[in-house]
């Protein structure tokens, strides 16, 4: 919540600042919110928070439950956040900070999303360097042998991971890819707890790739960036270097997205 460090002739301002948290704490609920509640958590008066709920009734951005007496978004916050979901478009959004990636790493990045049990690559920033990773705009990939394609699984909900495992087609590939389903699961729940994959040569022979979901304003993980590159240059002490980035750059973008942890249905654990 803002500050209320202001002064007495800051009355409108701290009117507003009280009308914005009550709109974000009761977005975030989902049984809606009494006044007294509200009042206790933003530390107002009743009668205060009477007054923030009734102005925001009143213009259409909250709505009152007659039977419970409760508050919830009302059509007019609903359309500005449907308007504002519209018109975000996750490559403009992501640009900016693939590129970053890049700098800081010196790797290639690559930004897919899951669709079935593939991953398709929606876009590439590429390593400065002579030696670098490869990788056509639209190429699919199996899912459970990347990295991109392990972080999206791990982030779905239980069920629909385990129906996903269960109709996956696991052929041998590189000599470090999981063969079982069994195997998979573990690797799927790891990789859930830690909140970033791994891909240690098993699509490919001599490549090693990290990666981190993205996850939108619903909680979901859409999409997943990667660092990838040699193994040569990937070392464990680089991977290791790499993560704290790579997650912040994704935590970044999921931010930009609309995403708050509070909204979490399916991000990584």
């Amino acid at each position: 919540m803002m500050s209320r460090d202001l002064q007495a002739e800051d009355a409108p301002i701290r009117a507003i600042l009280n009308a914005m948290d009550a709109l974000e704490f009761i977005a975030q609920s989902r049984q809606g919110v009494g006044v007294r509640e509200l009042a206790r958590i933003l530390r107002l008066t009743p009668a205060t928070a009477s007054r923030v709920v009734a102005s925001l009734q009143a213009s259409d951005m909250l709505d009152q439950d007659p039977d419970t007496a409760r508050y919830h978004l009302g059509p007019r916050a609903l359309k500005i956040a449907a308007d504002h979901s519209r018109s975000i478009n996750l490559h403009g959004v992501a640009e900016s900070y693939l590129r970053d990636l890049v700098d800081a790493t010196g790797e290639t990045i690559f930004l897919g999303v899951l669709d079935g049990a593939e991953v398709v690559v929606i876009n590439r920033i590429d390593s400065p360097q002579p030696l670098r990773m490869a990788g056509e705009l639209g190429t699919r990939e199996p899912a459970h042998c990347t990295a991109l394609g392990k972080i999206m699984l791990a982030s779905k909900p239980t069920h629909e991971r385990a129906d996903l495992v269960a109709h996956l087609a696991l052929e041998p590939g590189a000599g470090n890819r999981v063969m079982t389903r069994e195997a998979l699961e573990a690797v799927l729940e790891e990789t859930a707890g830690r909140g970033w994959a791994l891909d240690d040569e098993e699509h490919f022979e001599g490549v090693r790739c990290v990666a981190a979901g993205i996850v939108n304003s619903e909680g979901r993980t859409i999409a997943a960036i990667s660092v990838s590159g040699p193994a040569v240059r990937m070392t464990d002490a680089k991977i290791a270097a790499t993560v704290p980035t790579l997650r912040a750059m994704a935590a970044a973008i999921s931010r930009r997205l609309g995403y708050r942890p509070a909204d979490a249905v399916n991000a990584p654990r």
